[in-house]
């Protein structure tokens, strides 16, 4: 375990233990405020989903990174459930209208949980990342401090 009590080892640019430490805080309250409604959540570090059993829902990662870190809430579809859109694909069968149903319910689902946050009193904001449309940064708690923020 590193000193944020991660089971990960620190990265060179990540941001300070302590504000690891506050982001860690404020996942599991994510983590614990979309069980509490029943959507079915995993978590991530820096993009690597944690121990838990791959399946579909809502993906909480942590990204320690100091320029741009912080939670991230997105739809996640584990790389099995995807395999038949990729075959589809390579054999030239894909259709327009499959991707658009999977595009559409990664972006309602995703839309969903930031709801659900948004009411039990998170801040969120679209990513500034490089999947922005179907991702979702939580800026902080319903009791925010300032020290909170991830985009500081």
């Amino acid at each position: 375990m590193t000193a944020d009590e991660s089971p990960h080892q620190p990265l060179d640019n990540d941001a300070s233990p302590a504000t690891v430490a506050r982001w860690r805080s404020l996942r599991d309250a994510v983590v614990s405020e979309l069980r509490a409604v029943g959507l079915p959540v995993g978590t991530a570090w820096n993009g690597v989903a944690e121990s838990e059993e791959p399946r579909a829902g809502v993906l909480v990662d942590v990204n320690t990174a100091a320029d741009g870190g912080g939670i991230q809430i997105s739809w996640h579809q584990p790389v099995e459930r995807l395999t038949p859109l990729a075959e589809a694909l390579e054999a030239g069968e894909l259709t327009e209208s499959m991707m658009l149903r999977y595009g559409q319910a990664a972006d309602v689902l995703t839309k969903a949980a930031a709801l659900v946050l948004g009411i039990a009193g998170y801040a969120l904001a679209p990513s500034m990342g490089p999947y922005s449309t179907v991702e979702y940064d939580v800026l902080h708690g319903p009791r925010a401090i300032e020290l909170d923020n991830c985009r500081q």
